[in-house]
């Protein structure tokens, strides 16, 4: 092998290297062995170019020609994991364990700097507890926005989470998802396979293309015969390798599109199946907490004349209730929507906490002197007075027996979600 043809394969696999997914980088051992087969099979396809005699020059660019762009070489080993979204689903659960270890890192920080705002600064309290919340929504939403992107660039390279050694089974015992050490095991019998596949995908295509290659050299070589000179045969012969590389873009460009197609229309039903999403998790946990907090704190007790003091008594046990239930939404939030067996066992305690408020509200039916009602009718009706025949005790009594009503019918809901979710396991699982 000539000095010049010894350096252009070191320019090509050099090449091929650096576009390499990082992953692969780090296995230099099974990066060097893919690079050392690529380079027997360049020398291999230069030789048959050649028909016999030492390859020149010439025949090793056309080695090259047909084994592709150092960009197609390495986006067979980019093709690992299963599309989901932008990112893909071997790494979505250890993607969504992340953003909640670091949206509680935020939580905590924000809670810490508020204590110490009210310890030292007590006038103060009701800011220092909105910039608290303030700083927890900015700082989740920022910290949502990095690590999205981070994930959306290792999905992209074909990252799994074997490739992030012990961090994904440490946020596992933090929050239990389904990722265990046999799930990682199985990530790693999958990245060998994946590596297999590719290595024999790219054989695969080397050797169509040295079929094709044949039989095209052995056309155009008739036709020299007859017609064309040297030069206008390697034109032609550019030409047909740049069509044959175009049509198997496009075909492969088609099979995406279909793949993408069928992974979209799985994913809206069972979007439509499913009896638990994310943003009722989100919503219930987030308005629970901070409804409840602004009841049990009572910023406006400080108005005169305003509220009675059992009224503001029986709002704080309320808002201990709405406290309490939105935990068990963070719960279940944190415990994840595909934890089915989980969220029917939270479903069922949620049911069951429901009733508790029933009491209350009897409590609220049998002292309606304690009602602010001249704050929600306008000064119109001062008080309502314990009396059946009353047309403002009336109209409360039934109210009151309506949200009873409610809670009833939310608790049988959620006995209906946890039926759902037990034929979701049967059919899905």
């Amino acid at each position: 092998m000539s000095y010049s043809e010894h350096e252009m394969i070191n320019n090509y696999l050099t090449q091929v290297y650096k576009k390499l997914p990082e992953w692969l980088k780090l296995k230099k051992e099974e990066a060097d062995k893919i690079l050392k087969d690529l380079e027997t099979q360049i020398l291999e396809e230069a030789r048959n170019i050649a028909e016999g005699r030492e390859p020149s020059d010439f025949d090793m660019q056309q080695a090259l020609l047909q084994i592709g762009t150092p960009e197609s070489i390495a986006k067979i080993y980019k093709s690992r994991g299963t599309p989901k979204l932008y990112i893909t689903g071997e790494l979505f659960d250890f993607y969504i364990r992340t953003m909640l270890f670091f949206f509680l890192i935020v939580i905590a920080i924000n809670i810490i700097v508020s204590i110490f705002k009210i310890i030292f600064q007590p006038l103060n309290w009701l800011i220092s507890l909105g910039e608290m919340f303030s700083g927890m929504w900015i700082g989740c939403l920022i910290t949502a926005l990095v690590i999205t992107v981070i994930f959306v660039y290792f999905s992209m390279e074909g990252f799994l989470p074997e490739d992030f050694g012990v961090i994904p089974s440490r946020l596992a015992l933090i929050f239990p998802f389904h990722i265990s050490e046999k799930g990682l095991q199985e990530t790693r019998e999958y990245t060998k396979i994946k590596l297999e596949e590719a290595k024999q995908k790219a054989k695969e295509t080397i050797i169509g293309a040295r079929v094709r290659t044949k039989e095209k050299l052995a056309e155009i070589k008739a036709v020299t015969k007859e017609k064309l000179a040297s030069a206008q045969l390697r034109r032609e012969q550019k030409l047909l390798e740049a069509k044959m590389r175009r049509e198997e873009k496009l075909e492969r460009a088609k099979q995406r599109r279909e793949e993408r197609k069928e992974a979209a229309k799985m994913r809206r039903e069972l979007r439509k199946k499913h009896p638990v999403t994310v943003g009722e998790l989100i919503f219930g946990a987030i308005a629970g907490l901070i409804f409840g907090l602004i009841i049990i704190i009572q910023p406006f007790a400080e108005i005169p004349g305003l509220f009675e003091i059992e009224f503001l008594d029986w709002l704080k046990i309320f808002g201990l209730l709405i406290v309490v239930s939105g935990l068990i939404n963070l719960i279940r939030l944190i415990i994840g929507v595909r934890n089915y067996t989980g969220q029917q066992v939270m479903l069922v305690i949620e049911a069951i906490y429901s009733l508790i408020g029933i009491p209350l509200l009897l409590i609220l039916l049998n002292n309606p002197e304690i009602f602010p009602i001249s704050l929600f009718s306008g000064g119109v009706i001062s008080i309502i007075p314990y009396d059946t025949n009353d047309l403002a005790y009336i109209i409360y009594f039934w109210v009151i027996i309506g949200i009873i009503i409610a809670i009833l019918g939310s608790m049988i809901g959620n006995f209906y979600k946890v039926s759902k979710l037990q034929k979701f396991k049967t059919d899905f699982y």
